[in-house]
């Protein structure tokens, strides 16, 4: 070809694709790829021999990818792929492997799950096994504090664990074990000695964030909600810089084996009371060249005051950063759970008829706190359990939006237990993103009994309505909410999904569905919510989330095609390859 034939054919291409969003380069022959190359340089990275889900509305699927540095600049046909190839070029033969976007986690928590996670697992079947599986673990670790994750709220009486029951194991060592919600806390009495906790000592947060007590007074060894929590575990093993570097990076091999590229960091514990000394472990771990996803993180605003949100915000910014991290929006812990009934609900609970749950903030206090977040041009993050802060949120929200300049506002609500049918119809109204935990949503133990307990019928069995807010207009995302669960705790998102398409328990095939059986979703739907609906919501959408010419090259290799198999055997689906950035980040 003349040099002028290479420039017009460049010039063509460049066009093509400033000119048509979602440009496939299925629509250019082999001929004017090689050309292509020939200006730009070879691909880094050619994928074919296998089907490719792109995610994208123009097209769906596509035969073969091309990589060059960070970019994916060819998605269609092989033979252009192949075209772009070099000397250098890696051509990945997929051998009928399925290729798609690398999963984007719209609500986790890597640095509290790397912690919590890293001490005794607690997700056994009673409390028999769990008391037996502790007085083992001190054995075998003789000295210094023990700590585990995962107990189930159903093993206890509505009152909670007790005390009493760690003591008789662990008389002399300081104790504390955190309940798979996340939410609460079980430790023994040397704990609340070593915390100064006594029947004299003041509840954080009165009714919402507290130690529960017995009938003198005294505390019962049950911790409730984060700023409670928080001061049994500063004061027994404080929560040091190095030692969350650590188990953070121990973890981040693990998150590229599940596919993950992007997470949304949905509260970090403080080093002391600076939320950005965490934020800044990242920036570490990117300049290191060891991070393996890209992170948008939320401060946490977890209870009053609320009047330096946006300037503490804005002041992490300035200091924290880099081209993978970047701390951009205000989470609010706008309520607890329903496991310790500090879900914030409109009707009272079933099994309390006297309790409606709580906030840590005033009605007041919600339209104010949003508000300003609102005006400053940032997005919120709402944990909402129960129902009536979902609704204060949306309220909130919408008050915002009536007082503000308009702007592209990508305010998200996540968790969504339970809904209200008229608050449901809001989110597409209001432009509100609906963020769920699909790992949540299986008819499982603790969903049939706690839960039904809790909320009683009609509303026990209305429960993670995914589907009535697509249908209405909606915008879902999902993310696992690690280490926080219900029954089973997973990082992985294939688990998620798998559970958004099925509301079954993983690994039976005949275990009950959850109700309403027709809030399954598709496996393309509970993709889109892992990755294009996430990528939305952190304002990456333009970048990440499909694999589309132009975007980043975020993408997984997975070892068989999740979009023909049994929905049920998604969870045994395997990791291959995983790509962030241009750069292989996992191979198996």
């Amino acid at each position: 070809m003349s040099r002028r034939s290479v420039l017009r054919a460049g010039a063509a291409m460049t066009a093509a694709t400033a000119l048509a969003p979602g440009f496939f380069a299925t629509d250019v022959s082999a001929e004017e790829s090689k050309a292509k190359a020939a200006i730009d340089g070879p691909a880094d990275f050619v994928f074919h021999n296998g089907p490719v889900y792109t995610v994208a509305t123009a097209a769906a699927w596509a035969d073969a990818v091309a990589v060059r540095g960070n970019t994916i600049v060819h998605v269609g046909d092989a033979a252009g792929a192949l075209a772009m190839a070099g000397p250098k070029t890696q051509v990945i033969d997929l051998k009928g492997r399925l290729l798609m976007p690398g999963f984007v986690e719209g609500h986790t928590h890597p640095f509290l799950g790397a912690f919590l996670t890293s001490g005794l697992d607690l997700q056994l079947a009673n409390l028999d096994e769990v008391l037996a599986a502790i007085k083992t673990y001190a054995k075998e670790n003789p000295t210094g504090p023990i700590r585990g994750f995962g107990w189930r709220v159903d093993m206890f009486p509505p009152e909670g664990p007790n005390r009493a029951e760690l003591d008789a194991i662990l008389p002399d060592r300081p104790a504390f074990f955190f309940a798979i919600d996340g939410h609460s806390l079980w430790v023994n009495s040397k704990a609340l000695e070593m915390a100064g906790v006594t029947r004299d000592t003041p509840d954080p947060i009165p009714r919402f964030s507290y130690y529960a007590r017995d009938q003198k007074g005294d505390p019962t060894g049950y911790v409730l909600e984060v700023n409670a929590v928080l001061s049994l575990v500063n004061a027994v093993e404080p929560i040091s810089g190095d030692a969350m570097g650590k188990l953070l990076e121990g973890w981040l091999p693990k998150a590229a084996a599940a596919g993950i590229t992007t997470v949304f960091d949905a509260g970090v514990p403080p080093i002391g009371s600076d939320q950005g000394a965490m934020f800044a472990l990242y920036v570490d771990a990117d300049k290191r060249g060891v991070l393996p996803f890209r992170v948008s993180a939320g401060y946490t605003v977890k209870s009053p005051p609320i009047d330096k949100a946006v300037e503490t915000l804005t002041d992490i910014r300035k200091r924290i950063g880099s081209e993978l991290v970047k701390v951009d929006t205000v989470k609010i812990i706008g309520d607890g759970s329903q496991a310790g009934y500090t879900a914030w609900v409109i009707e009272p609970y079933a099994d309390m008829p006297d309790s409606t749950g709580g906030s840590p903030f005033t009605e007041e206090q919600w339209h104010q706190l949003i508000s300003s977040v609102d005006a400053a041009g940032f997005d919120v993050h709402v944990h909402a359990c129960g129902e009536r802060t979902t609704r204060v949120a949306l309220d909130s929200i919408e008050k915002a939006i009536a007082a503000n300049p308009a702007r592209d506002r990508r305010h998200t609500i996540a968790h969504l237990v339970y809904v209200e049918d008229s608050d449901a119809l809001r989110f597409p109204k209001l432009g509100v993103i609906a963020e769920f935990s699909a790992n949540w949503s299986s008819a499982d133990p603790d969903t049939l009994e706690n839960m039904v307990a809790r909320y009683g019928q009609p509303r026990a069995s209305r429960m993670y309505r995914t589907r009535s807010v697509l249908k209405a207009g909606g915008r879902v995302s999902f993310g696992t909410d690690w280490p926080a669960a219900g029954y089973f705790s997973t990082y992985e998102p294939l688990k998620s999904i798998q559970v958004g398409v099925t509301r079954q328990l993983i690994g039976l095939k005949d275990a009950p569905v959850l109700s309403p059986a027709d809030e399954r979703l598709t496996v393309e739907e509970a993709i889109h919510a892992n990755t294009m609906g996430a990528a939305y919501q952190l304002r990456m959408d333009k970048e990440i989330g499909s694999i589309e010419v132009g975007k980043r090259a975020d993408l997984i290799v997975l070892d068989q095609n999740i979009l023909k198999i049994d929905p049920h055997e998604i969870h045994k689906t395997k990791v291959d390859l995983g790509m962030m950035n241009g750069t292989i980040r996992h191979k198996a």
